[in-house]
């Protein structure tokens, strides 16, 4: 989710190599001048504690990409996606040599014999898989292989000693994870927006994504600061409706938040069946984000919830309605306050192609045992949340999108996918009753409830346009994982010098 917040799992993802965290993530082809390699390789791109870390280094990480991608049948980037992966690939490279450097410094230990023959016998079997691509992939990135090979034992251990230092620098996060996640991303309208309020927004505009188009969005950088922007504008709205509350004396109820927070349970268990598997996509993909921070916030969001919706029955319950108001709201809407009945069979899913999909198995199908069969076929897919009878309804008693569609389509056929907050549904209706006569006069609670938000619903919509809107918006660029900040603190400790330049 994030571009190049990899400081934790880079080190995590592969014990012997230091870019395996960004494979996959580019899919063309790649192309260096030729230049003198004996050269190029002993150039100094950084120095550390005074160590001089050369050019070879590099040389030999973006071979050992472009012979995994080969061996995976992927070609390398160019263009500005190379540019991007070559920047991030030296950035991670900097922060291994140093969390090494702090490992070594705290006299932690590592069996370097061992890491070594791991590190030679990684670099056999890539030998071997890579056949014929090899030597013009070493070429390719100016390194042979005799320099390849020690890198391979080198890298090996570099990465077993930053690794040394990144574990215990978790078990200094996990103690006091607050010290981290109450530091500042960048303000939206001059307030601090902290890492604990972006990471969770930013996995809510996910799942939205998700939610909608039934794929994970993009992990590139255009994507993410848009996500990302998103994030930071829900942070703001969120706190509007807060304060306006404040300003306005209207009571937030713990009642209110709690069922709001409720809410937020029963979505995000749409994506994650349980604590446990939330609490691990946490930890690899937010770093010092833990599972107590995400309810915390999850419980804040709950609060703006709850100021809105107290904002907006405010709004609505100042609107004087009328008779004549209500009678003619009834004679408009006739099939929601009827008690005329539909009988129908639902699937529901929040993926939005496999809603497609049943749709269109399902469209012509004319009788109720048919479109059981389907139900039967996808009722144990996980994609989908629920395929059953839902007998007879009133309009009223489910949500709108879902009740027009179902009273709207004729006996024995099939509609969808229709679109609610729950999700992609396929309907099919088998049977439809018109009930007895009915009066307005019946409704009078429901109609006056319904006249009031007509009627209230352009001034809440003027505010609501007007609190989702956000100025004076500033993003770090880019957003620094606790790894990463960790990093930066380092590199005064060891006078780090940087030479990044030298590296395109």
């Amino acid at each position: 989710m994030k571009r190049r917040d990899m400081g934790k799992k880079w080190l995590k993802a592969a014990a012997l190599l230091l870019c395996v965290a960004m494979i996959g993530l580019w899919t063309s082809g790649c192309a260096l001048v030729k230049v003198n390699g004996v050269r190029d390789r002993a150039q100094v791109i950084a120095e550390i504690n005074g160590k001089k870390i050369k050019k070879d280094v590099f040389n030999n990480t973006m071979a050992y990409m472009a012979l995994t991608y080969s061996v995976n049948g992927q070609s390398m980037p160019t263009g500005s996606d190379l540019k991007t992966l070559k920047q991030d690939t030296y950035d991670q490279l900097i922060q291994t040599e140093i969390f090494a450097a702090k490992a070594k410094k705290d006299k932690q230990k590592v069996d370097e014999a061992a890491q070594r023959k791991a590190g030679q016998k990684a670099y056999k079997s890539l030998k071997k898989e890579a056949g014929k691509k090899y030597s013009g992939l070493l070429d390719t990135y100016l390194t042979t292989d005799k320099s390849f090979a020690a890198f391979m034992e080198d890298n090996a251990v570099t990465t077993a000693y930053a690794q040394k230092a990144v574990a215990q620098y978790d078990k200094k996060l996990s103690k006091n994870p607050d010290a981290f996640l109450n530091t500042a991303v960048g303000t939206v309208e001059g307030k601090k927006v902290s890492h604990s309020e972006y990471y969770y927004q930013m996995i809510q505009q996910t799942l939205s994504a998700y939610a909608s188009s039934g794929q994970a969005p993009s992990a590139d950088s255009a994507t993410q600061k848009q996500l990302g922007r998103k994030a930071f504008k829900a942070i703001n709205t969120e706190g509007k409706w807060i304060a306006y509350c404040k300003k306005h004396d209207i009571k937030i109820t713990k009642a209110a938040i709690d069922k709001q927070n409720d809410a937020l349970t029963s979505y995000t268990r749409q994506f994650f069946q349980s604590d446990s598997v939330l609490k691990s996509y946490l930890a690899e993909n937010f770093e010092g984000f833990n599972l107590d921070a995400y309810k915390k916030e999850q419980r804040k969001s709950a609060k703006a919830a709850a100021a809105k919706k107290a904002v907006q029955d405010k709004i609505y319950s100042g609107v004087k309605v009328t008779d004549k108001a209500m009678e003619d709201y009834y004679n408009d809407h006739k099939d929601t306050y009827s008690p005329s009945t539909v009988s129908a069979c639902h699937i529901l899913t929040t993926n939005k192609k496999l809603a497609q999909e049943i749709y269109q198995k399902a469209k012509n199908v004319r009788s109720k045992r048919a479109f059981e069969k389907i139900m039967d076929e996808y009722k144990d897919n996980d994609k989908v949340e629920e395929a059953k009878d839902l007998g007879a309804f009133k309009s009223s008693d489910m949500v709108e999108n879902f009740s027009k569609a179902a009273f709207s389509a004729n006996k024995n056929s099939v509609v969808g996918p229709i679109q609610t907050s729950y999700g992609y549904h396929v309907i099919y209706v088998y049977d439809k009753s018109s009930g007895s006569k009915d009066s307005w006069k019946n409704h009078k609670a429901a109609l006056k409830k319904a006249v009031q938000k007509e009627k209230g619903k352009p001034e809440y919509q003027k505010l609501s346009k007007k609190f989702n809107k956000a100025t004076r918006l500033r993003m770090d660029n880019p957003i620094q994982s606790a790894s990463e900040l960790y990093a930066d603190k380092l590199k005064k400790t060891f006078k780090v010098k940087t030479y990044e330049k030298r590296i395109r």
